[in-house]
């Protein structure tokens, strides 16, 4: 190994530039070898600085190859890292299983969070929400919040919204965690969808507030929805008086206050001057006030029309809750296991969604969502299949708004996607 050459690639890398480390460790290295292990390795963290994945995906393959580095661990976790941003979530679970199996590597945390992403990506949720777990609860983990967030993001695809809040409140009570807005915001989502609209009201005014996290366009939609749903429930009432509240008959039937009465009957003249003069200012007062109340309300009316556009505009955008990714993502993974996948579907007969759901293959343990067609009331979402063997095959699945959310109303198969 030149050490020369390790010396200026410590010196770029250490600036930044690492195109120059690139070069300088992989020039350091030679031809590879046994000692090249460490030239190679920091060359694969330059290059992933640089996010060429795929070649630094080839150059910690190859510090594999010098069998006398001995920091097993840590390559496979840069590898699975490497792999995870190339797009093989498979190999990457499998490089973070190799880090969890050695018991002298301390940072465990850190493969339980690579391998959760990589499960999550493949599609399967359970296990990637029991990595997710072990990663927030390990005790040598000196940043928890990202996984708890993480955690609580699974847990709402599932629709386990109750244990999705506790996730996500714990991420914002991490001290160091430096997510705490987006935390916040996945929050006001989660009490948004349990109906829970003042909490969620204030989950959104303390991402933006407290902790500076801009919404974007859905969580500035659910923010004004829920607030409209706090006013709505702020100013409803009841017809008729309200309870223990039983007006006295003589004043219902004639309008007039039979305590008013008595007391005309006992004044004196100066104490009736009085009266007057405190009626007239009372009216100036009541003049003066209906002028404000026009003021408000033409406030509200200005305010109303806000929401009501950013909602529009969500309509039809196609934003909702849940998601179309969210919606075909429960269904795959109840097909998968064998549960009702009703609750996913429209309101259509059974005999329709047997005959729908049979499109796919019997389980559907591995998959990728492609790209999503939004509108105000229909979308689409591609599906990739990955079988074991044979080609990948690729669905169109149809989904329809209900609500403020979408539901699967049908599925088709692009049988291109088989060479047919």
């Amino acid at each position: 190994m030149d050490e020369t050459r390790m010396q200026e690639a410590d010196a770029a890398y250490a600036a930044g530039d690492w195109h120059t480390a690139a070069t300088e460790y992989l020039s350091a290295a030679a031809s590879g070898g046994p000692g090249s292990g460490l030239a190679l390795m920091k060359a694969g963290n330059a290059l992933m600085k640089l996010r060429r994945y795929d070649d630094a995906v080839t150059v910690y393959l190859r510090v594999a190859e010098d069998s006398t580095y001995q920091q097993r661990a840590s390559l496979d976790l840069n590898l699975g890292a490497a792999l995870a941003a190339s797009g093989d979530h498979s190999q990457a679970a499998e490089a973070f299983r190799r880090v969890l199996a050695d018991p002298a590597y301390g940072a465990r945390y850190r493969a339980l969070q690579g391998l959760a992403g990589a499960l999550e990506a493949l599609g399967r949720t359970d296990e990637a929400i029991q990595a997710y777990g072990e990663a927030a609860r390990d005790s040598g983990n000196p940043d928890p919040g990202r996984a708890w967030n993480s955690l609580g993001v699974c847990l709402m695809s599932q629709g386990k919204v109750d244990e999705a809040v506790s996730a996500f409140r714990a991420a914002i009570a991490s001290e160091d965690y430096t997510g705490k807005g987006k935390a916040a915001v996945n929050l006001g989502f989660a009490y948004a969808a349990m109906g829970r609209h003042t909490d969620a009201v204030g989950a959104f005014e303390a991402a933006a507030n407290e902790y500076g996290h801009t919404l974007n366009e859905a969580a500035l939609a659910a923010y004004d929805a829920s607030r409209q749903a706090v006013e709505s429930a702020r100013h409803e009432v009841v017809e008729g008086w309200r309870t223990g509240e039983l007006p006295p008959v003589f004043a219902q039937q004639t309008g007039v206050d039979v305590d008013e009465i008595d007391a005309f009957f006992s004044r004196s003249d100066e104490e009736m001057r009085e009266v007057d003069k405190a009626a007239r200012r009372e009216e100036r007062a009541h003049h003066r006030s209906e002028r404000s109340v026009f003021v408000v309300a033409g406030t509200w009316v200005a305010i109303v029309a806000i929401i009501v556009g950013a909602l529009g505009f969500a309509w039809v955008s196609g934003l909702g809750y849940p998601t179309q990714s969210m919606t075909v993502r429960g269904l795959l993974e109840a097909h998968t296991a064998g549960k009702p996948v009703e609750p996913y579907w429209v309101a259509v007969p059974t005999a329709d969604v047997d005959k729908e759901m049979s499109n796919l293959p019997p389980k559907v343990e591995r998959y990728e969502l492609g790209a999503t067609e939004r509108s105000a009331k229909t979308s689409s979402v591609e599906v990739t299949v990955i079988l074991e063997q044979g080609a990948p095959l690729t669905y169109k699945i149809s989904l329809a708004r209900e609500g403020v959310g979408w539901k699967v109303n049908g599925i088709t198969n692009e049988w291109r996607s088989t060479g047919g």
